[in-house]
């Protein structure tokens, strides 16, 4: 009985994926067989980040293939989840990335935007769901979209409901005050 190790290299059926070596055991009579869904060529290179190595057609070497099965996916556009439907060797579909956008709460005016030329996420003010008003009168002011900042001119801090005259807004108090007399006070927020 030899003592030798010999190993074949198994891949998967379906997807001819590389799923390692597979150590051999010699037959009585000394020969040594190739269990089904294997090879005797041994992969040259190691699978990199995102990749795998996957069989060649003609069953003669490993090629080293994009993997990005079971992987999260974002939409570059609105930062949301992709189902992730890639099969091995697909490459990453264009306006999907694998960088995971910043997690946000709602409390603070801002989106993700993905920058193309960086390949990554950035944060932008947003401002396009939120009610904002004149610093000058406390009047509404017209929405804003998204990525743009919040002009000097307004705030989003609301207005006191009740008042008794005209009022602006105090940027060094951060306060709406009442106009009314060469004597501002703060108004009271309701």
């Amino acid at each position: 009985m030899s003592t030798e190790n010999r190993f074949a290299h198994a891949f998967d059926p379906t997807t001819r994926a590389y799923m390692g070596p597979v150590r051999l055991q010699p037959s009585p009579d000394g020969v040594w067989h190739l269990p089904d869904g294997t090879v005797e060529v041994a992969p040259a290179q190691a699978a990199g980040p995102c990749q795998a190595l996957r069989l060649a057609d003609d069953g003669s070497r490993w090629e080293r293939v994009p993997d990005f099965r079971n992987r999260m996916l974002w939409d570059t556009a609105t930062a949301m989840p992709v189902p992730n439907r890639l099969a091995l060797g697909e490459p990453l579909p264009s306006g999907v990335t694998l960088a995971e956008p910043f997690r946000l709460d709602g409390t603070t005016p801002h989106c993700n935007a993905w920058d193309a030329v960086r390949g990554d996420w950035t944060l932008q003010p947003d401002y396009s769901g939120r009610a904002i008003w004149n610093k000058a009168d406390g009047g509404f002011a017209a929405p804003l979209q998204r990525g743009h900042p919040l002009p000097d001119t307004v705030t989003d801090h609301a207005p006191p409901m009740e008042r008794s005259g005209p009022i602006a807004y105090d940027d060094d108090a951060g306060a709406w005050v009442e106009t009314a007399g060469s004597n501002p006070t703060a108004a009271q927020p309701s």
